[in-house]
């Protein structure tokens, strides 16, 4: 009889035990996937693994194994939004620092989970972000969240991250759907081309913004509890989260076009719907100005985490890019 095929959690889990029996472990991970059935598994288990007192790890019997699995703990703190505003404040993280930088109660590690990290305000951000760039020895920081692409570029930068998700940051549809037509129509040559495309994709990042606010709007309606600063900064937050993913989702068609330059199939493809269109535009590329293509898309992404206003980064961007 076969064995059952191991999953992206069983791996992750394999590769957490590793780095902790080879004492690398990285002092926080960004776990990114579906919050229930992938990124608490994964926490759980490495948590019982870290905190385990049994000769094989996890045993799942000794005390800490059945603690860590109900929570209770007392070297673990978890931080899960608030139930009315749906966000991590500043409150609670002030009372995590607080309790992380204290001696462990059975001096050994210590553990935080926080749970939908991309549900943390900015101002909450800016102070779990002190913590994390001088963190206290032995504490390990497990972020969890499903819109990794929602979560402070500046956190994400000090964690080590661990994807479960086969694809966690691809653009939904229509969106999706919406920015390939963009891509695969590059309309008259010149400048005039560059700028319809530029113009279209402007139009497109407006609309997104403007879903993302109503999503959040109708997801706060019966909840007076939420401030219109709050409401604001998720709104922001959220649409970053979204233009970062029409960006990646940009970059990957370049990617593709390099591909195509450089002979690939259809397997090296990350849009193989869109072969016939990728082909076409790369009749007219060199390998050089393929790769060029790439360092422009990526360049985006900077300009944006420097909040230049859209259309500039757009125009800027399209009207350098070749097909």
């Amino acid at each position: 009889m076969r064995s059952p095929p191991e999953s992206t959690v069983d791996r992750a889990l394999a590769s957490f035990q590793a780095a902790l029996d080879g004492d690398r472990l990285a002092h926080a991970y960004l776990v990114v996937g579906s919050l229930r059935d992938e990124a608490l598994p994964f926490a759980q288990g490495a948590l019982a693994r870290l905190f385990c007192r049994g000769v094989v790890r996890p045993c799942g019997d000794c005390p800490a194994c059945r603690q860590v699995a109900e929570r209770r703990h007392t070297d673990i703190v978890w931080i899960e939004p608030e139930k009315k505003s749906r966000v991590v404040g500043i409150d609670r993280i002030r009372d995590l620092q607080h309790v992380v930088y204290q001696t462990s109660f059975e001096g050994g590690w210590k553990a935080v989970v926080l749970v939908a990290a991309d549900r943390v305000g900015e101002e909450a951000s800016n102070a779990f972000l002190k913590t994390l760039e001088e963190p206290p020895p032995r504490c390990l920081f497990l972020l969890l969240t499903d819109a990794p692409q929602a979560v402070m570029a500046t956190i994400k930068s000090r964690c080590q991250r661990i994807v479960l998700s086969s694809e966690p940051d691809v653009l939904p549809d229509p969106w999706r759907e919406r920015l390939l037509a963009i891509l695969a129509d590059p309309g008259p040559q010149g400048l005039t081309g560059a700028l319809l495309r530029s113009t279209r994709l402007d139009k497109l990042l407006s609309e997104l913004r403007e879903s993302v606010a109503e999503a959040e709007k109708a997801a706060v309606a019966d909840d007076d509890e939420v401030s219109d600063e709050t409401l604001l900064a998720r709104i922001e937050a959220r649409y970053r989260g979204m233009r970062s993913m029409v960006v990646r989702g940009i970059l990957l068609w370049y990617r593709d076009l390099l591909m195509c330059v450089s002979g690939g199939g259809a397997d090296c493809l990350r849009y193989p719907e869109r072969e016939a269109e990728l082909r076409r535009a790369a009749e007219a590329l060199n390998h050089a100005d393929a790769f060029r293509n790439l360092q422009i898309v990526e360049g985006m992404q900077r300009q944006f985490d420097r909040n230049m206003p859209a259309d500039t980064v757009i125009q800027g961007a399209f009207g350098q890019l070749n097909g």
